[in-house]
Protein backbone atom coordinates (compact mmCIF):
# COMPACT_ATOMS: atom_id res chain seq x y z
CA UNK A 1 0.00 0.00 0.00
CA UNK A 2 1.03 3.86 -1.16
CA UNK A 3 1.73 6.37 1.03
CA UNK A 4 -1.83 8.38 1.35
CA UNK A 5 -2.11 11.09 -1.38
CA UNK A 6 -2.04 13.48 2.00
CA UNK A 7 0.93 12.22 2.75
CA UNK A 8 2.75 12.26 -0.07
CA UNK A 9 3.70 16.16 0.19
CA UNK A 10 3.55 16.56 3.74
CA UNK A 11 5.77 13.63 5.45
CA UNK A 12 9.13 14.29 6.04
CA UNK A 13 12.34 13.01 4.55
CA UNK A 14 14.47 10.48 6.07
CA UNK A 15 17.35 12.94 7.85
CA UNK A 16 17.63 11.39 11.40
CA UNK A 17 20.45 9.08 12.44
CA UNK A 18 20.15 6.01 13.24
CA UNK A 19 18.98 5.37 16.33
CA UNK A 20 19.07 2.66 19.41
CA UNK A 21 15.35 1.88 19.43
CA UNK A 22 11.82 3.16 17.36
CA UNK A 23 8.92 2.41 19.07
CA UNK A 24 6.14 2.21 16.23
CA UNK A 25 2.41 3.24 18.44
CA UNK A 26 -0.37 1.96 15.63
CA UNK A 27 -3.40 3.52 18.13
CA UNK A 28 -6.84 2.40 16.50
CA UNK A 29 -9.08 4.51 18.35
CA UNK A 30 -11.79 4.68 15.61
CA UNK A 31 -14.24 3.47 18.23
CA UNK A 32 -15.33 3.51 22.10
CA UNK A 33 -11.64 4.13 23.30
CA UNK A 34 -10.96 7.40 21.64
CA UNK A 35 -11.28 8.95 25.20
CA UNK A 36 -8.12 7.41 26.66
CA UNK A 37 -5.79 8.87 23.93
CA UNK A 38 -4.81 11.76 25.65
CA UNK A 39 -3.89 10.27 29.09
CA UNK A 40 -1.92 7.77 26.49
CA UNK A 41 0.03 10.74 24.77
CA UNK A 42 0.74 12.78 28.06
CA UNK A 43 2.24 9.20 29.33
CA UNK A 44 4.25 8.86 26.46
CA UNK A 45 5.35 12.59 26.65
CA UNK A 46 6.72 12.23 30.55
CA UNK A 47 8.58 8.71 29.59
CA UNK A 48 10.66 10.81 26.40
CA UNK A 49 12.17 13.66 28.20
CA UNK A 50 14.80 13.04 26.35
CA UNK A 51 14.70 11.06 22.56
CA UNK A 52 19.15 10.63 21.88
CA UNK A 53 18.54 7.35 21.61
CA UNK A 54 14.90 6.01 21.25
CA UNK A 55 11.91 7.27 19.26
CA UNK A 56 8.32 7.51 19.67
CA UNK A 57 5.98 7.63 16.49
CA UNK A 58 2.28 7.09 16.47
CA UNK A 59 -0.10 6.88 13.80
CA UNK A 60 -4.15 7.65 16.15
CA UNK A 61 -7.13 7.05 14.14
CA UNK A 62 -10.31 8.89 16.36
CA UNK A 63 -14.17 8.10 15.99
CA UNK A 64 -14.91 11.84 16.04
CA UNK A 65 -13.04 13.47 13.48
CA UNK A 66 -12.20 11.87 9.79
CA UNK A 67 -8.58 11.71 8.86
CA UNK A 68 -5.09 10.07 10.64
CA UNK A 69 -3.09 11.85 12.79
CA UNK A 70 0.87 10.93 12.77
CA UNK A 71 3.03 12.06 15.58
CA UNK A 72 6.64 11.76 17.37
CA UNK A 73 7.75 12.25 20.58
CA UNK A 74 10.52 14.97 20.36
CA UNK A 75 12.49 15.49 24.26
CA UNK A 76 9.11 15.31 26.10
CA UNK A 77 6.35 16.87 23.73
CA UNK A 78 4.55 15.88 20.97
CA UNK A 79 4.66 17.06 17.48
CA UNK A 80 2.44 16.62 15.03
CA UNK A 81 3.99 15.60 12.01
CA UNK A 82 1.04 15.00 9.11
CA UNK A 83 -2.50 14.47 9.53
CA UNK A 84 -3.59 12.17 6.68
CA UNK A 85 -7.13 11.40 4.83
CA UNK A 86 -9.26 8.85 6.83
CA UNK A 87 -7.50 5.28 6.74
CA UNK A 88 -9.57 2.31 7.70
CA UNK A 89 -6.58 0.86 10.37
CA UNK A 90 -8.49 -2.70 10.84
CA UNK A 91 -7.05 -3.04 6.67
CA UNK A 92 -3.52 -4.56 7.23
CA UNK A 93 -2.17 -2.84 4.37
CA UNK A 94 -2.33 0.40 6.39
CA UNK A 95 -0.59 -1.26 9.30
CA UNK A 96 1.97 -2.13 6.76
CA UNK A 97 2.03 1.21 5.23
CA UNK A 98 2.69 2.35 9.09
CA UNK A 99 5.25 0.17 9.77
CA UNK A 100 7.33 0.79 7.14
CA UNK A 101 6.68 4.72 6.93
CA UNK A 102 7.91 4.80 10.60
CA UNK A 103 10.94 2.60 9.51
CA UNK A 104 11.97 4.23 6.98
CA UNK A 105 11.60 7.94 8.86
CA UNK A 106 12.46 7.20 12.12
CA UNK A 107 15.61 4.22 11.55
CA UNK A 108 16.96 2.12 14.79
CA UNK A 109 19.12 -0.88 15.15
CA UNK A 110 15.93 -2.48 16.91
CA UNK A 111 11.92 -1.71 16.26
CA UNK A 112 9.07 -2.58 18.90
CA UNK A 113 6.05 -2.01 17.52
CA UNK A 114 2.84 -1.55 19.68
CA UNK A 115 -1.32 -2.42 18.25
CA UNK A 116 -3.55 -1.15 20.64
CA UNK A 117 -7.39 -1.24 20.40
CA UNK A 118 -10.25 -3.81 21.74
CA UNK A 119 -9.15 -7.23 21.10
CA UNK A 120 -11.60 -9.77 20.59
CA UNK A 121 -8.62 -12.86 21.32
CA UNK A 122 -8.17 -15.36 18.15
CA UNK A 123 -10.88 -13.45 16.11
CA UNK A 124 -8.22 -10.29 15.71
CA UNK A 125 -8.10 -6.45 17.39
CA UNK A 126 -7.99 -2.96 15.91
CA UNK A 127 -12.23 -2.33 15.14
CA UNK A 128 -12.71 0.75 13.00
CA UNK A 129 -16.32 1.66 13.34
CA UNK A 130 -16.05 4.47 10.79
CA UNK A 131 -15.06 1.61 8.12
CA UNK A 132 -17.80 -1.05 8.72
CA UNK A 133 -16.70 -1.76 11.81
CA UNK A 134 -13.95 -4.31 10.73
CA UNK A 135 -11.57 -6.41 12.39
CA UNK A 136 -8.17 -6.97 11.78
CA UNK A 137 -7.83 -10.92 11.75
CA UNK A 138 -4.51 -12.96 12.84
CA UNK A 139 -3.62 -13.83 9.83
CA UNK A 140 -3.82 -10.56 8.61
CA UNK A 141 -1.46 -8.96 10.79
CA UNK A 142 0.73 -11.76 10.24
CA UNK A 143 0.59 -11.25 6.73
CA UNK A 144 1.28 -7.70 7.16
CA UNK A 145 4.38 -7.90 9.28
CA UNK A 146 5.71 -10.59 6.70
CA UNK A 147 5.73 -7.97 3.91
CA UNK A 148 7.54 -5.01 6.29
CA UNK A 149 10.08 -7.34 6.65
CA UNK A 150 10.32 -8.52 3.24
CA UNK A 151 10.06 -5.12 2.04
CA UNK A 152 12.44 -3.44 4.80
CA UNK A 153 14.75 -6.44 5.16
CA UNK A 154 14.92 -7.11 8.81
CA UNK A 155 12.10 -8.12 11.47
CA UNK A 156 10.08 -6.20 14.03
CA UNK A 157 11.64 -6.85 17.10
CA UNK A 158 9.28 -6.75 19.99
CA UNK A 159 5.49 -6.56 19.16
CA UNK A 160 3.23 -5.50 22.25
CA UNK A 161 -0.44 -6.21 22.05
CA UNK A 162 -2.10 -3.33 24.04
CA UNK A 163 -5.59 -5.78 23.55
CA UNK A 164 -7.97 -7.78 25.60
CA UNK A 165 -7.49 -11.57 25.45
CA UNK A 166 -4.43 -11.36 22.97
CA UNK A 167 -2.03 -14.18 24.63
CA UNK A 168 -4.11 -16.71 22.39
CA UNK A 169 -2.03 -19.99 20.86
CA UNK A 170 -4.04 -19.59 17.64
CA UNK A 171 -2.99 -16.10 17.83
CA UNK A 172 0.94 -16.55 18.60
CA UNK A 173 1.54 -19.53 16.38
CA UNK A 174 0.17 -17.20 13.30
CA UNK A 175 3.04 -14.27 14.02
CA UNK A 176 5.64 -17.42 14.10
CA UNK A 177 7.76 -16.22 11.33
CA UNK A 178 6.68 -12.81 11.54
CA UNK A 179 8.41 -11.08 14.10
CA UNK A 180 10.99 -12.02 16.79
CA UNK A 181 9.22 -11.62 20.27
CA UNK A 182 5.41 -11.11 21.48
CA UNK A 183 3.53 -9.65 24.15
CA UNK A 184 -0.12 -9.78 25.52
CA UNK A 185 -2.59 -10.74 28.13
CA UNK A 186 -4.89 -13.57 28.19
CA UNK A 187 -7.10 -11.43 30.20
CA UNK A 188 -9.23 -8.09 29.74
CA UNK A 189 -6.48 -5.01 29.66
CA UNK A 190 -7.61 -2.29 31.83
CA UNK A 191 -7.78 1.29 29.61
CA UNK A 192 -4.66 2.48 30.96
CA UNK A 193 -3.26 -0.77 28.50
CA UNK A 194 0.29 -1.63 28.50
CA UNK A 195 2.94 0.27 31.43
CA UNK A 196 4.12 2.80 29.20
CA UNK A 197 5.97 4.96 31.39
CA UNK A 198 8.14 2.15 32.93
CA UNK A 199 9.28 0.06 30.09
CA UNK A 200 9.79 3.35 27.93
CA UNK A 201 11.63 4.90 30.40
CA UNK A 202 13.57 1.57 30.60
CA UNK A 203 14.59 2.35 27.35
CA UNK A 204 15.92 6.24 27.65
CA UNK A 205 17.65 4.55 30.97
CA UNK A 206 19.71 2.27 28.67
CA UNK A 207 18.89 1.59 25.35
CA UNK A 208 21.37 -1.04 24.62
CA UNK A 209 18.20 -3.64 26.15
CA UNK A 210 17.46 -6.38 23.49
CA UNK A 211 14.10 -6.90 22.78
CA UNK A 212 14.04 -10.52 25.04
CA UNK A 213 15.07 -7.74 27.86
CA UNK A 214 12.29 -5.50 27.25
CA UNK A 215 9.76 -7.88 26.74
CA UNK A 216 10.48 -9.58 30.16
CA UNK A 217 10.98 -6.48 31.73
CA UNK A 218 7.28 -5.68 30.33
CA UNK A 219 5.19 -8.57 31.63
CA UNK A 220 6.48 -7.66 35.20
CA UNK A 221 5.90 -4.39 34.58
CA UNK A 222 2.68 -4.68 33.67
CA UNK A 223 1.35 -6.50 36.54
CA UNK A 224 3.06 -4.22 39.07
CA UNK A 225 1.74 -1.18 37.24
CA UNK A 226 -1.94 -2.79 38.25
CA UNK A 227 -1.01 -4.15 41.87
CA UNK A 228 -1.85 -0.78 43.45
CA UNK A 229 -4.01 2.10 42.89
CA UNK A 230 -2.16 4.53 44.24
CA UNK A 231 1.56 3.85 43.40
CA UNK A 232 1.47 4.85 40.26
CA UNK A 233 -0.32 7.42 37.73
CA UNK A 234 -3.27 5.46 36.77
CA UNK A 235 -6.24 7.25 34.39
CA UNK A 236 -8.92 5.76 37.01
CA UNK A 237 -8.02 4.86 40.41
CA UNK A 238 -8.60 0.70 40.12
CA UNK A 239 -5.83 -1.61 40.57
CA UNK A 240 -6.27 -4.64 38.27
CA UNK A 241 -6.44 -7.70 40.43
CA UNK A 242 -6.56 -10.27 37.19
CA UNK A 243 -3.58 -9.01 35.57
CA UNK A 244 -2.05 -11.11 33.15
CA UNK A 245 1.02 -10.87 30.67
CA UNK A 246 3.17 -13.46 29.41
CA UNK A 247 6.11 -13.11 26.60
CA UNK A 248 6.95 -15.44 24.02
CA UNK A 249 9.94 -15.95 21.44
CA UNK A 250 7.99 -16.78 17.93
CA UNK A 251 11.32 -18.98 16.61
CA UNK A 252 9.94 -21.51 19.29
CA UNK A 253 6.43 -21.06 18.31
CA UNK A 254 6.80 -23.51 15.44
CA UNK A 255 7.55 -26.25 17.78
CA UNK A 256 4.84 -25.35 20.07
CA UNK A 257 2.62 -25.71 16.91
CA UNK A 258 3.67 -29.26 16.72
CA UNK A 259 3.50 -29.94 19.87
CA UNK A 260 0.03 -28.86 20.77
CA UNK A 261 -1.08 -31.00 17.15
CA UNK A 262 0.26 -34.00 18.40
CA UNK A 263 -1.88 -33.37 21.79
CA UNK A 264 -5.06 -33.11 19.84
CA UNK A 265 -4.30 -36.06 18.08
CA UNK A 266 -4.12 -38.22 21.29
CA UNK A 267 -7.14 -36.33 22.34
CA UNK A 268 -9.66 -36.84 20.04
CA UNK A 269 -9.50 -40.13 20.28
CA UNK A 270 -10.44 -41.15 23.85
CA UNK A 271 -12.63 -38.24 24.05
CA UNK A 272 -16.55 -40.33 24.21
CA UNK A 273 -15.07 -42.29 26.93
CA UNK A 274 -13.63 -39.38 29.02
CA UNK A 275 -16.29 -36.47 28.69
CA UNK A 276 -16.28 -35.80 32.67
CA UNK A 277 -12.66 -35.50 32.92
CA UNK A 278 -12.44 -33.36 30.13
CA UNK A 279 -14.95 -30.62 31.14
CA UNK A 280 -13.43 -30.57 34.37
CA UNK A 281 -10.10 -30.10 33.34
CA UNK A 282 -11.74 -27.00 30.94
CA UNK A 283 -13.73 -25.28 33.80
CA UNK A 284 -10.56 -25.41 36.26
CA UNK A 285 -8.62 -23.52 33.76
CA UNK A 286 -11.11 -20.69 32.60
CA UNK A 287 -8.68 -18.03 34.08
CA UNK A 288 -11.96 -15.45 34.58
CA UNK A 289 -15.58 -14.68 34.56
CA UNK A 290 -17.53 -12.20 32.71
CA UNK A 291 -15.38 -9.54 34.29
CA UNK A 292 -12.07 -10.13 32.51
CA UNK A 293 -13.12 -12.62 29.54
CA UNK A 294 -15.21 -10.09 27.69
CA UNK A 295 -18.70 -11.71 29.08
CA UNK A 296 -18.98 -14.29 26.10
CA UNK A 297 -15.14 -15.95 25.81
CA UNK A 298 -14.54 -18.96 26.81
CA UNK A 299 -10.29 -19.47 27.28
CA UNK A 300 -9.09 -21.79 29.24
CA UNK A 301 -5.56 -21.49 29.92
CA UNK A 302 -3.69 -23.93 27.66
CA UNK A 303 -1.49 -25.58 30.08
CA UNK A 304 -3.23 -25.23 33.21
CA UNK A 305 -6.01 -27.68 30.88
CA UNK A 306 -3.61 -30.04 29.40
CA UNK A 307 -2.33 -30.32 33.25
CA UNK A 308 -5.80 -31.22 34.42
CA UNK A 309 -6.09 -34.03 31.46
CA UNK A 310 -3.28 -35.99 33.67
CA UNK A 311 -6.19 -37.30 35.62
CA UNK A 312 -7.00 -39.79 33.04
CA UNK A 313 -6.02 -43.17 33.14
CA UNK A 314 -5.13 -45.43 30.73
CA UNK A 315 -3.32 -43.30 28.10
CA UNK A 316 0.44 -43.08 28.40
CA UNK A 317 0.47 -41.51 24.98
CA UNK A 318 -1.67 -38.72 26.44
CA UNK A 319 0.65 -38.01 29.72
CA UNK A 320 3.81 -38.30 26.80
CA UNK A 321 1.81 -35.49 24.32
CA UNK A 322 1.39 -33.13 27.38
CA UNK A 323 5.31 -33.50 28.44
CA UNK A 324 6.36 -32.69 24.79
CA UNK A 325 3.57 -29.39 25.06
CA UNK A 326 4.85 -28.42 28.44
CA UNK A 327 8.56 -28.51 26.83
CA UNK A 328 7.89 -26.92 23.69
CA UNK A 329 5.58 -23.96 25.84
CA UNK A 330 8.45 -23.67 28.50
CA UNK A 331 11.20 -22.80 25.89
CA UNK A 332 9.09 -20.31 24.25
CA UNK A 333 7.97 -18.77 27.26
CA UNK A 334 10.44 -16.16 28.07
CA UNK A 335 8.45 -14.62 30.67
CA UNK A 336 5.25 -14.43 32.44
CA UNK A 337 3.12 -12.80 35.03
CA UNK A 338 0.01 -12.73 36.71
CA UNK A 339 -1.64 -11.31 39.95
CA UNK A 340 -2.11 -13.42 43.25
CA UNK A 341 -5.70 -14.17 42.33
CA UNK A 342 -5.02 -16.07 40.16
CA UNK A 343 -2.82 -18.53 41.98
CA UNK A 344 -1.35 -21.15 39.88
CA UNK A 345 -3.81 -21.06 36.98
CA UNK A 346 -2.25 -19.38 34.28
CA UNK A 347 0.74 -19.62 32.39
CA UNK A 348 0.62 -17.32 29.67
CA UNK A 349 -1.46 -18.83 26.80
CA UNK A 350 -5.09 -19.61 26.03
CA UNK A 351 -7.09 -21.68 23.63
CA UNK A 352 -10.29 -21.20 22.62
CA UNK A 353 -12.46 -23.79 24.05
CA UNK A 354 -16.19 -23.09 24.21
CA UNK A 355 -18.88 -25.40 26.54
CA UNK A 356 -21.10 -25.99 23.76
CA UNK A 357 -21.76 -26.11 20.31
CA UNK A 358 -24.18 -22.77 20.37
CA UNK A 359 -21.65 -21.10 21.79
CA UNK A 360 -18.98 -22.19 19.43
CA UNK A 361 -21.09 -20.74 16.80
CA UNK A 362 -21.57 -17.50 18.87
CA UNK A 363 -25.07 -17.45 19.11
CA UNK A 364 -25.14 -15.11 22.40
CA UNK A 365 -23.30 -12.35 20.36
CA UNK A 366 -24.33 -11.28 16.89
CA UNK A 367 -21.41 -9.60 16.48
CA UNK A 368 -19.08 -12.14 16.52
CA UNK A 369 -21.64 -14.95 14.73
CA UNK A 370 -19.50 -13.32 11.50
CA UNK A 371 -15.85 -14.38 12.14
CA UNK A 372 -15.77 -18.05 12.21
CA UNK A 373 -13.05 -20.08 14.08
CA UNK A 374 -12.75 -23.00 10.90
CA UNK A 375 -12.43 -20.58 8.26
CA UNK A 376 -10.50 -17.80 9.53
CA UNK A 377 -7.59 -18.03 8.18
CA UNK A 378 -5.53 -19.56 11.62
CA UNK A 379 -3.32 -21.89 10.58
CA UNK A 380 -3.18 -23.70 13.87
CA UNK A 381 -6.51 -24.72 13.54
CA UNK A 382 -6.14 -25.85 10.20
CA UNK A 383 -2.77 -28.36 11.00
CA UNK A 384 -4.10 -29.21 14.39
CA UNK A 385 -7.39 -31.82 15.41
CA UNK A 386 -8.78 -29.09 17.60
CA UNK A 387 -11.27 -28.36 15.96
CA UNK A 388 -11.94 -31.52 15.40
CA UNK A 389 -11.79 -32.65 19.03
CA UNK A 390 -14.45 -29.52 19.98
CA UNK A 391 -16.91 -30.97 17.67
CA UNK A 392 -16.79 -34.23 18.92
CA UNK A 393 -16.87 -33.13 22.64
CA UNK A 394 -19.96 -31.29 21.72
CA UNK A 395 -21.28 -34.61 19.35
CA UNK A 396 -20.63 -36.79 22.75
CA UNK A 397 -22.45 -34.25 25.22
Amino acid sequence: MLLPSSALAASPKTTQSQKDWTIIIYWDVDNSLEYITEFAISTWESALPSNDNVNIVALIDKLSEDGTWIYDIVDGERHLLAQWEEMNTADPATLEMFVEYAMTEFPSEKTMVVLQDHGYSWRGLCKDETNGYDLMSFDDVGTALRNVKKDMGKTVDLLALDACNMASIEAFYELRDAVSYVVGSEATMSDDGLPYKMFISDLVANSALGPAEIATNLVHEYVLYYSSKWDYEHQFRCSQDFATMSAFDMSKMGAVGEAFTEFTEVLERIIPDHMKEIEVARGFALIGTWGNMAGWEWNPDLITFAEGLRNIEGHPELNAAIDDLLTAFDTACIAEDHSRKHHDTVHGMHVWFPPSLSMYNSNGYTWAKQFVYHDIGLDLVSESAWYDCLMFYYSSK
